[in-house]
């Protein structure tokens, strides 16, 4: 059965998404909420006996290396998209964000194949990020 905190993540990531397909911008002050959310919500695994300690950090471990993979390439993957993967990475932890982040990559590479084998792209141009970022956590079996 899916959980609260479950359905409100794919419920804030599909709004994102269509903010991104609209604007490719994420709201910086929606961002600071759902990094304040997922810090609290930690704070509470925490306090009970579902968190780990190991896997949060390590999941932000993750969201800062897409920072860092942001600042370096000129935000060939944009901030919002990096922020957001490090809030994820505080939510889920590491191995369900590597799964999540697995499955976007592969539906990303898929579509970008598709988009450039038809001839409706060319090398130089970008897709939005979080829909696939969205459609990945469905994926990964965060939900299902």
């Amino acid at each position: 059965m899916w959980e609260v905190n479950q359905i409100c993540c794919i419920i804030f990531l599909l709004w994102i998404s269509v903010i991104d397909l609209r604007s490719r911008q994420i709201p910086v002050c929606m961002l600071a909420f759902l990094n304040l959310l997922a810090i609290v919500w930690q704070l509470y695994q925490l306090s009970g006996s579902k968190g780990d300690l190991r896997m949060l950090l390590g999941g932000t471990g993750v969201g800062a290396v897409f920072l860092l993979v942001s600042r370096m390439t000129g935000e060939g993957v944009g901030y919002g998209d990096s922020w957001l993967i490090l809030i994820l990475g505080i939510y889920l932890g590491m191995w369900k964000l590597l799964e999540v982040l697995a499955g976007t990559c592969l539906l990303l590479a898929v579509t970008s194949v598709i988009c450039l084998t038809v001839k409706r792209m060319s090398r130089r141009c970008t897709l939005p990020f979080v829909p696939f970022l969205a459609a990945g956590y469905l994926l990964s079996g965060c939900i299902f």
